[in-house]
């Protein structure tokens, strides 16, 4: 038997071709390798620039922020030492007797003798202060804050223990307290011009007793902070801010005091340094801050990511120009690569068009690398192999038509032959020999029903007319030997049914179930079940086993007596190309005894179109 060639067959060899296509992809080869090309170059070229910057960036980010750290730290050791010699001034005015007696003993003193001391503690604060321009006054108080001695006119004590800054010394523990920058409104100063000072304060303790003996409190003029940054040399990029405890400017830009008096501060308040990007005013700012243990100020210095990011823009720049320049040369090596490779894939694939079209007369040669020439090669010999199978094809059909010419031209005529045995029938009937007369009869309607070209569809009714023929053939030829029984719902005649389906199962229930029995008995049961006709042929026979039942589903079991010579297998197949795989023949063993074979059909009228044959 010959296998045709089919356009299935033809398009699995051209998927060969084109597999590598993605759904959605580009159609053309050309196109594909490039882009292919253009991303393979590109995308390490992104990787590696974006490394490169980000890395670049990191590494300036770094160097700056080093260097800024470096001036914030030479910043804040300044104001700790100076703050270290307020430590040293203080301690010398601890330790004056003066100070000691009026402040141990001032209840025993009387009020000349006070004032002895007194004015004698003013002259010696007023050389102290003379000596520092920054320092705008120096107070001494009692511990009960009943005294206080200055070097400047007299302080209003009431005033002064309504400040919260002055209530935030007096309950502190510490022995050294530096508040934030507050106004000097409580000094009797008759010019009435108060300032903005920042008040240092250090606790008098009794050498002897360890008991406090009051506070000194030490005024600073607003203005001392930048005289602390005279020898620190200062980024011009940058900006120094310097804030108290309490969030206030000590030094620097009003605007940065208003940025950190927002809720960042809270930040900077519970870590003693670090470093963060930050919007201010608008602009992105990179800010790093350390913190002054001796008075818990923020040393802040804020540099524009501007500036950090100069260096970056250059070299982002450049990656960019140089990252166009090596795409442009991608390209144009990608053209020059794929006109290569595409250009045998281009004629291989008109090649095939052609031969879809019909044109076999066609071969092709590529030249050039070793898989385009095998593709080539299996093409040639591919549409070598059609031309060979459209030509025993052409010769097969004439062969085909030639041996029908020659069944017909030997055919007998079907006309003839009912004539014959319709004269044989009356000649049996002039002869009063009735039985042979029957037989004939019976096998005169056999005939016409086997080679009839009606369609292929009959009733049931006329299906059971024609086993009944068949019936008393085999009765007449086994002499009466076996029984039939007929269990047929009337309703089952108005459906369809394949011709000849019910006269093969008979057969085998003869010729392998109760041929050679006594007294044999076959069954024929037919009824609807839900939507199809159930047919059923039994016997009580000797049974059959799976290997029996397997070899006749099979067509394996043959006989020389069929009479039709359609077999079980044959009957199974037909059912299944006119209904579907959910319909035809089953082989089952009877109860008690013998073979059970079972049909199952759609209920089909002759116009349902549902379940009409394909």
């Amino acid at each position: 038997m010959i296998n045709l060639p089919t356009l299935k067959d033809f398009d699995t060899f051209k998927q060969r071709i084109v597999q590598w296509y993605a759904d959605g992809a580009p159609k053309s080869v050309k196109t594909t390798l490039i882009l292919y090309f253009t991303i393979v170059i590109v995308l390490p070229l992104f990787l590696l620039g974006t490394i490169t910057y980000t890395i670049s960036s990191q590494t300036i980010t770094n160097r700056v922020q080093s260097y800024v750290e470096q001036i914030i730290i030479k910043v804040k050791e300044n104001i700790e030492y100076y703050f270290r010699d307020l430590q040293s001034l203080s301690y010398v005015i601890s330790v004056n007797p003066d100070v000691i007696t009026v402040l141990k003993d001032r209840n025993n003193l009387g009020g000349w003798k006070e004032i002895g001391y007194q004015n004698k503690i003013k002259s010696f604060l007023a050389g102290l202060t003379s000596t520092r321009a920054e320092v705008k006054g120096i107070y001494v108080l009692s511990d009960d804050l009943n005294r206080i001695y200055s070097s400047d006119p007299p302080v209003l004590i009431g005033y002064l223990q309504k400040q919260p800054w002055f209530r935030k010394i007096i309950h502190s523990e510490a022995g050294m307290v530096v508040t934030g920058v507050h106004s000097d409104n409580y000094s009797g100063s008759p010019m009435g011009m108060p300032g903005d000072v920042v008040t240092y304060a250090q606790r008098i303790v009794d050498l002897d007793t360890q008991k406090n003996l009051g506070w000194i409190l030490i005024d600073l003029d607003y203005g001392f902070v930048p005289k602390m940054l005279e020898n620190v040399q200062l980024w011009d990029q940058g900006q120094i801010t310097i804030l108290d405890e309490s969030g206030r400017a000590v030094f620097g830009n009003p605007a940065m005091v208003n940025h950190f008096q927002l809720p960042n501060f809270r930040y900077l308040r519970l870590r003693d340094w670090g470093s963060y990007l930050q919007r201010v005013n608008g602009r992105e700012e990179l800010l790093v801050f350390q913190t002054v243990s001796l008075c818990n100020w923020k040393v802040i210095f804020s540099i524009p990511a501007a500036v950090l990011q100069r260096e970056n823009i250059f070299i982002r720049n450049f990656t960019l120009l140089l990252a166009f320049i090596l795409l442009g040369v991608a390209i144009y090596l990608a053209v020059l690569f794929t006109r290569k490779i595409a250009e045998p894939i281009h004629l291989l694939h008109a090649s095939m068009h052609e031969v879809e079209k019909g044109n076999l007369n066609i071969h092709i040669k590529v030249r050039s690398m070793s898989e385009f020439n095998e593709l080539a090669v299996s093409f040639n010999h591919m549409v070598e192999k059609i031309q060979t199978l459209m030509t025993d094809i052409n010769d097969a059909e004439k062969k085909k038509q030639q041996a029908e010419l020659n069944v017909l031209q030997a055919q007998i005529n079907p006309h003839f032959l009912y004539n014959t045995l319709d004269s044989l029938r009356w000649l049996a009937k002039i002869r009063n020999v009735e039985e042979i007369s029957d037989i004939i009869s019976a096998l005169e309607n056999l005939l016409r029903a086997s080679i009839s070209k009606t369609d292929q569809l009959i009733p049931i009714g006329q299906e059971l007319e024609n086993v009944r023929n068949y019936i008393a053939i085999q009765l007449f030829r086994y002499g009466n030997g076996f029984a039939v029984i007929y269990d047929v719902n009337p309703q089952v005649s108005e459906y369809f049914t394949p011709k000849l389906i019910l006269q093969p199962m008979v057969e085998n229930a003869i010729y392998h179930g109760i041929e050679g029995l006594a007294q044999g008995e076959i069954k024929i049961h037919i009824d609807t079940v839900d939507e199809n006709v159930v047919i059923e042929v039994s016997d009580n026979g000797k049974g059959i086993d799976s290997e029996l039942a397997a070899r006749i589903m099979a067509g394996k079991v043959e006989s020389n007596q069929r009479f039709s010579g359609l077999g079980i297998k044959n009957v199974d197949e037909r059912i299944k190309l006119n209904f579907g795989r959910d319909y035809g023949i089953s082989i089952s063993a009877n109860d008690p005894k013998g073979t059970r074979v079972t049909i199952i059909i759609p209920r089909l009228r002759k116009f349902d179109k549902r379940k009409s044959p394909k």
